[in-house]
């Protein structure tokens, strides 16, 4: 409990008093509890857990030191860089020149936090403690086994002040954040190609064109790149057209067998549509699944657990793939394949989807077919689900590709400027999206003049890509 408060307060100066009533405790009493049995002051520790947070954003947020010390409660620049090396050894700037890893980590019993994966665990967390009535990291029976901590995922979460919505993405990087590697949104939407895709479907207006499956041929390839971009050894253990032949018997055992070690899976299905969700633990020997999943919410058919975990009986009837994920990281994709990557997607008018060749437009295509159809609504028409998400393809996406690039550039300092540009272009194409979006807040897509608009800023944002593609293609000429 006094750990959970502390993190809550983290970015503020913690007050004392109003902690010992959180617990029940004088100030008095709360300081010399907590030195018994934690081993350490309680003033010395609420300054570790700032370092360790503030270490994090140092890692995984362009922000300033200056704008992170004052966001974290410290009274100026001088006092934070020396606390941060009296706990580190190091100053912030140096640290964020250094290949220290920061991630999340269960902290104590029921607290899972930002910690210094790379230097001695110890300092950042107390494991020891054992406090009543607190779930542990893993709570483990003959015929169940939760791991508790796994990062929530739902759309519209905000990591960094960025909006994330792409289940997949989202669900990897909670995953590989839990389990100890940094790996930010952005890089695994590149990885996928999804930050690069636009997609139109052959047949007109199709919600499902968004499905991060139709960005290729194959259903599986997006998967594939991004475990391949992290690095990280996986097994698609159950293919998309086959679920419902295998024994539920064998599923449920290679659930279990993974999250025995301690590694969570990433299921399509379970609860609401094919979309990925995260499997953090099970009961009932295997029938029963718990997880987050971003449908959760809204979808109905399954139960809540008090972790805020959905809990999933006859969960094979919704599932389609069985996604776990290695231990051990290996060699990455190199930066240049994940941009001829991009490069592709950004400039190829037809990619079959699903094996039926033809089936989605791509590119510039896609792009002119988006903005023709646009305006070919009638007044009666109602688009707007699938209108959101060609929309969330633009301007979400767009971003996250900018952002990347904006990586490469502290990268590859000779190409910096030719990666800033491109990024900027992108940009600009992102913002077209969410001016479309904006004026279809405001109005409505059966208003003529609105239309004739957003058909506008659709054809703004594919010359703003098409300039982004061409400058691309000298980078990866450079690269």
């Amino acid at each position: 409990m006094i750990a959970a408060k502390v993190e809550e307060s983290i970015r503020n100066t913690v007050d004392y008093a109003d902690l010992g009533k959180a617990v029940g405790y004088s100030y008095r009493h709360l300081r010399e509890f907590f030195q018994k049995i934690a081993g350490i002051s309680l003033s010395r520790y609420i300054l570790v857990r700032k370092v360790a947070n503030t270490a994090f954003e140092i890692c995984h947020s362009n922000k300033s030191i200056t704008e992170i010390a004052f966001e974290y409660g410290f009274s100026n620049l001088d006092t934070f860089i020396r606390a941060f090396r009296r706990i580190t050894g190091l100053t912030p700037l140096m640290f964020r020149k250094s290949k220290h890893i920061c991630g999340r980590q269960i902290i104590c019993p029921g607290v899972y936090a930002p910690v210094i994966l790379s230097m001695d665990n110890s300092l950042f967390t107390l494991h020891h403690i054992k406090e009543v009535n607190i779930m542990s990291e893993m709570k483990k029976t003959s015929d169940s086994c939760i791991l508790y901590g796994v990062p929530k995922v739902h759309f519209g979460r905000v990591v960094d002040r960025e909006v994330q919505n792409s289940p997949f993405p989202m669900c990897l990087q909670a995953v590989l954040n839990y389990m100890g590697q940094n790996i930010s949104y952005a890089e695994i939407m590149a990885y996928s190609g999804a930050a690069f895709r636009q997609r139109w479907d052959k047949g007109g207006w199709n919600i499902a064109a968004v499905d991060i499956r139709f960005t290729y041929e194959h259903p599986l390839t997006p998967f594939e790149l991004s475990f391949e971009g992290a690095g990280r050894k996986y097994e698609v253990s159950v293919s998309p057209d086959n679920i419902k032949s295998i024994v539920n018997q064998d599923a449920a055992a290679l659930i279990k067998a993974e999250l025995d070690c301690g590694r969570p899976v990433i299921a399509l299905g379970v609860v609401g549509p094919p979309e990925a969700c995260i499997v953090t633990g099970y009961k009932n020997n295997g029938e029963t699944l718990l997880g987050w999943s971003l449908f959760q919410e809204f979808w109905g058919g399954c139960g809540f657990d008090e972790s805020g975990y959905f809990i999933k009986d006859n969960w094979w009837d919704d599932t389609n793939s069985i996604i776990s994920i290695g231990e051990k990281i290996g060699e990455h994709t190199s930066d240049k394949a994940v941009l001829e990557n991009g490069l592709m997607l950004m400039t190829t008018d037809c990619i079959p989807a699903y094996g039926v060749a033809g089936s989605f437009y791509g590119g510039q295509a896609a792009y002119e077919k988006w903005a023709a159809a646009v305006e070919a609504l009638s007044d009666a028409e109602d688009t707007d689900d699938e209108q959101n998400d060609q929309e969330k393809m633009l301007g979400e996406d767009r971003g996250y590709a900018a952002a990347y690039l904006n990586i490469l550039a502290a990268k590859h300092p000779s190409l910096a400027g030719k990666l800033i540009e491109c990024a900027n272009l992108l940009k600009s194409a992102a913002c077209y999206g969410r001016q479309i979006r904006k004026l279809r807040k405001e109005n409505s897509m059966r208003d003529s003049e609105t239309r004739k608009q957003i058909a506008t800023l659709i054809r703004n944002a594919a010359k703003s890509e098409k300039e982004a593609s061409s400058v691309l293609q000298e980078i990866i000429s450079k690269m």
